[in-house]
């Protein structure tokens, strides 16, 4: 967190342990999870490219409101009138979070359900959901048990403990300019923790937006990027969130986009990311998996 500025996640991790420790009980997991996986159980609702965020977990908070602190520590900005605007900020966006969602559920038809106008289908909470069900009910032993279809997957969780020891002794004995030391696996192995609901589309524009910046521009303008390409990312945020609202309740809501089509609307319906296109396809008389589990 402190060297990529990413929080890699043990969501996974804690669905495994409260299986084991509670076998057969899905709620008990899904209450294991949300109080044991700091990023937690974000309640995310689809809509179009961006994901909504609506609860968050405390400790989520905290770890937000240190790094906040930090910056404003290193910007050299008083700390009491920074946290002042932190619980302002907070206060509003509870009050403000709990009124959309709850306006979302009463207004939106199907919301959360595969015929869901719009995309507000909530992939983040049927992937919650289905954990609960497998690692809950199911529970880990039927998948990583002696004999298991998926026993060799647990050789990952030392590979990934490992592999970033091994990169960073590589890193360490080359030379200053050597690319070992641009290589990171947490920020790697982490940003799998994203799909689903994340798809191709979502990783192709982060890596383009950060190559432009972190890359080009860095390199031929690094005095504007030491100076803007921080206010730039908060910025970027804040303009996602505000076009959301403004496309959402300007055109879609209102109905305005039922019959608006242009080139890049069709393109974007081409591929797999709106079609949802299955990987692979079981015919007639065929099983998914073994015979017997």
């Amino acid at each position: 967190m402190a060297i990529a500025n990413q929080q890699i996640s043990i969501y996974l991790i804690c669905q495994l342990i409260s299986g084991a420790l509670f076998p057969g009980r899905p709620i008990a997991n899904m209450i294991f999870v949300t109080f044991g996986y700091v990023w937690s159980t974000r309640f995310q609702l689809h809509l179009t490219n961006a994901n909504t965020t609506i609860l968050q977990i405390t400790s989520t908070q905290a770890l937000k409101f240190s790094s906040d602190l930090k910056l404003g520590h290193y910007m050299h900005i008083p700390p009491r009138s920074l946290f002042a605007v932190q619980m302002v900020a907070t206060l509003t966006a509870s009050l403000t979070q709990i009124g959309v969602l709850n306006w979302m559920l009463a207004n939106i038809p199907g919301i959360c359900t595969p015929s869901a106008l719009n995309g507000f289908t909530c992939p983040i909470a049927r992937v919650h959901f289905n954990g609960s069900i497998l690692w809950g009910v199911v529970g880990p032993s039927a998948f990583f048990g002696a004999g298991a279809l998926y026993r060799h997957l647990i050789w990952a969780f030392p590979i990934g403990a490992v592999a970033p020891v091994i990169i960073w002794l590589i890193a360490r004995t080359s030379s200053p300019s050597s690319n070992w030391r641009k290589i990171n696996l947490p920020i790697l192995f982490g940003s799998l923790s994203w799909i689903p609901p994340a798809t191709g589309l979502n990783f192709s524009v982060w890596a383009l937006v950060c190559f432009l910046f972190n890359y080009v521009i860095k390199r031929r303008k690094s005095a504007w990027w030491d100076k803007y390409n921080m206010t730039l990312s908060a910025a970027l945020d804040a303009g996602v969130a505000f076009g959301v609202g403004v496309v959402f309740f300007g055109f879609v809501y209102t109905g305005a986009m039922k019959d608006f089509s242009w080139w890049g609307t069709e393109v974007f319906k081409l591929g797999c990311d709106w079609k949802a296109c299955s990987w692979k396809v079981v015919g007639e008389g065929e099983k998914f998996g073994p015979e017997k589990w």
